[in-house]
């Protein structure tokens, strides 16, 4: 057996500029005129760069990245002004179809510095980035289909998620989202891309669009990916309407746990602004829509850069779509400001329909939120919102507005110039039924109810240091009077240190923004709401495989589960669980007296893979949380001599043992992390020893064993 760390290939992000260089020395391909009646042929040796129009011979041509392609891609089309680059009928792959997405390398076609350039039809896949279009103007990619690009193999499993697989959207300033994650489209530094009738299947991204503008996204397909439908940074003034983004979903098994490990059908990132989303369909994501404002402005970056009143990504338009079962939240809005939240579907959700954390002045009106986990509309830490006319109905929880200790971000630099109360908001015309709890209200100020309808079950209404705003003399019974509804209704739920005020004689500032308000006019015609494609299902329909989520829409087989351990799937361990002396008896320390506590276990037993430090709940009540140790093993038989993975995530304390030898160790406390390690492996039985402590806190232990190429 021998060990090797970890070597995953990765696309590297030098700048496009440098292709000027790399062409002066190799020259053009022949024929990138396309003066050939039958289409031009992609070569194998060298990138093709196209000088005018041009039309791909037609049929399949794999032609794998080559180290030069990280510069230019297979085809480059550079400095032109009006030409098409037609793809019909061409499938162009870096690599075969149903190939492994994590060794997907490359860029298929780059478009950089163009103006009034279309690109039609086709099909491409097998690179990191398949359609690269950067720092070019009136563009227009139509038509292309996309099967098999980059994506990350998922080490989570039906028992239990692993860290590895949340995503990290937070830094895209350096190209960080291509180079880690790739995409089928990527557009960055560009004005006036129209993007329509796109569709895109196996891969991790569909449609990234990086510092660009007065885009249009619309009528294009990109469902079941295992990261973003269309991820947006630094985009503003653009237009996406009638695209279907469902199914871009991680971190999720049905019953078990559900987190999306940040997935989203829209990502939003760092100050995108003005845009218009309408009649879109993102159900089934991690998130339907994730909107975040950025670092510049909740870590105060761009106020130590001298940059004084930046805000978040502020003033977009979300208008009837279709936001439904998500596994998290169906819209989350961040740290923004005047977000139109209208007529939108977003029912179904496991943890909240919509999540305004540190929001202010959004309209949130006339949205149908039923049958959520959690809350129907949470808002944390939010100020001056309108919510008129939604329809809250079967949620656990209808409304949740609060105001809690959040140190890091109340004490930070977004809290040191930012007003974060939860006060002034508006509640006005709302249906609240069948909610196990109305209204759960906390330390919240300045409320505002108006001819709101409240019905169901349970009435129970519990008060606690309840005043009007203006008087806190006025005694409870009156401040109640201006909670009911219109039909002499009240809400369920809890009121604590709150303050009411009354609606006589004041009007929400953004009242007049609803009557002048006008139904958005956007391109696209495709239907995609969900009833109207007659498809029926809740969360139980997503199920992930090892690269995303099943595609049953195209008549694809279903996964395979995919269990705790990989080839370790089902051996069984003889462990035995002790508990250790912290001044006597401390792993990091004395480890032959640590050791020798398996001798007298607290419990001892035979166990499937390991999921979590415990294994199952009766081990759990015996060992409890803290201070305890395993040591376990087994024997394996391993089917054929390969390379391995061996993936362990731990909190705290683990070293992991093959045939004797150490093959991965991390003595030490700390935080749920993951450490991975190449192996090589012989045919035949081998001898797996694992030794974990946990000290407190958090916990985590789970063992994967992984055929590098299977």
């Amino acid at each position: 057996m021998t060990v090797s760390p970890p070597s995953i290939p990765t696309h590297s992000s030098r700048p496009l500029l440098f292709a000027t260089l790399l062409l002066l020395l190799s020259g053009p391909a022949p024929g990138a005129q396309g003066g050939d009646p039958e289409g031009v042929v992609v070569p194998a040796q060298r990138p093709l760069v196209v000088t005018g129009d041009v039309r791909i011979r037609p049929g399949e041509t794999i032609r794998v990245s080559r180290p030069w392609d990280e510069l230019t891609g297979v085809i480059l089309v550079r400095g032109l002004h009006g030409v098409t680059i037609d793809l019909t009928d061409v499938s162009l792959r870096g690599s075969v179809l149903g190939s492994l997405l994590d060794r997907n390398e490359g860029l298929g076609l780059v478009v950089v510095g163009c103006q009034d350039v279309t690109i039609r039809g086709g099909s491409l896949g097998g690179y990191k980035g398949c359609l690269v279009v950067e720092r070019s103007s009136d563009i227009v990619i139509e038509d292309v289909t996309f099967d098999g690009w980059y994506g990350q193999r998922l080490l989570s499993t039906i028992a239990a998620e692993s860290p590895a697989d949340w995503l990290r959207p937070h830094e895209n300033d350096e190209g960080e989202w291509l180079d880690q994650y790739g995409a089928a489209i990527s557009v960055t530094d560009c004005k006036r891309v129209t993007i329509r009738r796109c569709r895109g299947r196996h891969g991790q991204n569909g449609i990234l669009l990086t510092r660009s503008t007065e885009c249009e996204v619309y009528d294009n397909d990109f469902s079941f990916l295992s990261g973003w439908g269309l991820a947006m940074y630094r985009a503003s003034g653009n237009v996406v309407s009638h695209n279907i983004f469902d199914y871009c979903v991680r971190g999720y098994s049905h019953d078990v746990y559900w987190r999306g490990q940040d997935s989203a059908g829209i990502l939003l990132f760092e100050r995108c602004s003005d845009n218009v989303f309408a009649y879109n369909s993102a159900t089934h994501c991690g998130d339907g829509v994730f909107l975040f404002a950025g670092q510049d402005l909740v870590e105060g970056r761009a106020r130590s850069r001298g940059e004084l009143g930046v805000g978040g990504s502020d003033d977009n338009l979300w208008y009837k779509n279709d936001l439904r079962f998500a596994v998290a939240n169906g819209l989350k809005a961040t740290f923004s400001s005047r977000n139109d939240v209208i007529g939108n579907w977003l029912s179904g959700c496991h943890q909240h329909g919509i999540w305004a954390g540190y929001s202010n002045n959004m309209l949130i009106v006339g949205n149908e939120i039923d049958g959520t986990v959690g809350g129907g509309i949470t808002i944390e830490h939010g100020q001056d919102c309108l919510i008129a006319e939604n329809s809250l109905r079967d949620n656990s929880v209808g409304l949740e507005l609060y105001w809690d200790e959040d140190e890091q971000l109340v004490g930070g630099p977004f809290g040191k110039y930012h007003d974060t109360s939860s006060s002034g908001h508006w509640i006005v015309g709302n249906t609240f039924a069948d909610n196990d709890t109305d209204v759960n209200l906390f330390r919240s100020t300045r409320l505002t109810f108006l001819d709101n309808h409240f019905s169901g079950l349970n009435r129970s209404l519990v008060l606690s240091d309840l005043h009007a705003a203006d008087d806190e003399n006025m005694p409870e019974r009156e401040v109640l009077e201006w909670l009911q509804g219109s039909d002499g209704s009240r809400p369920s739920g809890h009121l604590h240190r709150t303050t009411i005020a009354s609606p006589a004689g004041r009007k929400h500032g953004r009242f007049e923004d609803l009557k002048a308000f006008e139904e958005p006019v956007v391109p696209g015609s495709q239907v995609t709401p969900l009833h109207e494609r007659g498809e029926q299902g809740g969360l139980e329909t997503i199920v992930i495989g090892e690269w995303g989520p099943w595609d049953f829409r195209s008549g694809e087989p279903r996964p395979a589960v995919r269990n705790p351990g990989g080839v370790l799937a089902g051996a069984r361990w003889d462990a035995s669980w002790f508990h250790w002396d912290r001044e006597t008896e401390d792993p990091r320390g004395d480890l032959d007296a640590w050791r020798a506590l398996r001798y007298e276990p607290v419990i001892r037993k035979t166990v499937g893979n390991w999921f979590n430090p415990w294994v199952d709940d009766d081990v759990r009540a015996a060992v409890g949380n803290d201070r305890f140790g395993v040591i376990a093993t087994t024997r394996a038989r391993v089917s054929k001599s390969a390379s391995y993975w061996l993936t362990v995530v731990s909190d705290d304390g683990v070293r992991f043992s093959i045939d004797g030898e150490v093959v991965l160790e991390d003595w030490t406390w700390h935080a749920p992390k993951t450490k991975m390690v190449a192996v090589e492996l012989e045919r035949g039985i081998h001898t797996f020893d694992l030794e974990y402590f946990q000290i407190g806190g958090a916990s985590a232990l789970s063992v994967d064993l992984v055929e590098l190429r299977e």
